[in-house]
């Protein structure tokens, strides 16, 4: 299988980055994204340009737009129409959620627990969310140093609650890219696609295909004999083959292999440790996970913080019967 590089939270001068559109391409292309979202705030003003830009440049170009308002930043992908961001009061996000899926668009909650530098109102998701099975995606990690930081932690509580609630919520990572700087990453499957799409990449975000890392490429299957199961899929609870990757060659002008330094695996299971293994390239286990859901993580030290997560994939469902997970 083949898991691209994409990147779907960036800013450029029609709003607050430093990037003009053209400056934002050149620098996804140069360090080896497959895809490129432009999520201005409040604004689609650089899309068109985005979308000229980025085939010229072999990137795969995806209308966005990021909402920023008092109660909280959500970012809307592929939306095909426009949902007004203005006047939304809390409790009313439902809706306008929505509103936004019937205009074919999917949402993610941007830094649910950012503080900016200095404080800004409204980057601290205060929207009152009432049905969870709306929400497409949550960042869990966002901008610069990201895996250390304690608004990721609070982040990642906060989807493990609504994982063990029942709630099939994609974790991403944002990088926010204003400028040049931060490397956290998305990785999407793609699918059987020779190449990636626009499709793919949205089906795959709704599924839950896909694997987030600041630094190396960490990725995992699930056998029963008879089928692959990959992140995001329902699965039988009986005895599987896990196989576990980490590829150190992605992106290799990017990260800094000097101070991002795996070390160990760690199996989470409904949100508790199932077992750790030094991190190799290759590991195969035979695991009889519980009911739930079951993930793995990679530790390891990063910018001198130790035993710290530097690369997660999403969850598998374990179920006593199997589906097929995604979009219909």
């Amino acid at each position: 299988m083949k898991w691209y590089p994409v990147e779907l939270h960036t800013h450029s001068r029609h709003s607050d980055g430093d990037f003009t559109v053209e400056g934002l391409v050149k620098a996804a292309k140069k360090e080896g994204y497959q895809a490129l979202a432009l999520t201005d705030h409040n604004t689609a003003s650089g899309t068109e340009e985005l979308c000229s830009l980025a085939w010229e440049n072999g990137l795969l170009p995806i209308r966005g737009l990021e909402w920023t308002t008092y109660w909280g930043h959500m970012v809307v992908l592929d939306e095909q129409g426009y949902t007004d961001w203005r006047g939304v009061k809390p409790e009313e996000i439902d809706q306008a959620i929505a509103s936004i899926h019937r205009n074919h668009g999917i949402v993610g909650i941007a830094h649910p627990f950012a503080l900016s530098d200095p404080v800004n109102t409204g980057y601290h998701w205060a929207f009152r969310v009432h049905d969870w099975g709306q929400v497409d995606y949550m960042e869990v990690w966002s901008r610069n140093y990201a895996p250390n930081r304690t608004q990721s932690e609070r982040a990642m509580e906060m989807w493990e609650d609504l994982l063990n609630r029942g709630y099939h919520i994609t974790a991403m990572t944002g990088r926010d890219w204003h400028r040049d700087d931060g490397v956290p990453c998305c990785y999407t499957w793609g699918g059987a696609e020779e190449f990636l799409t626009k499709d793919a990449l949205l089906n795959d975000i709704c599924a839950g295909r896909i694997c987030l890392t600041a630094g190396p490429l960490l990725t995992a299957e699930w056998t029963d004999g008879k089928k692959t199961y990959f992140p995001g899929d329902s699965v039988n609870a009986e005895e599987m083959t896990l196989n576990i990757s980490i590829d150190t060659d992605v992106l290799p002008d990017v990260w800094d292999r000097e101070k991002i330094r795996p070390a160990e695996i760690r199996l989470v299971s409904n949100g508790k440790e199932a077992g750790r293994f030094p991190a190799s390239a290759r590991t195969t286990l035979e695991i009889d996970p519980e009911p739930g859901w079951f993930r793995v993580d990679l530790f390891g030290e990063y910018y001198g913080t130790k035993d710290c997560r530097i690369a997660m994939t999403n969850p598998v469902w374990i179920t006593k019967q199997a589906v097929d997970c995604g979009l219909e």
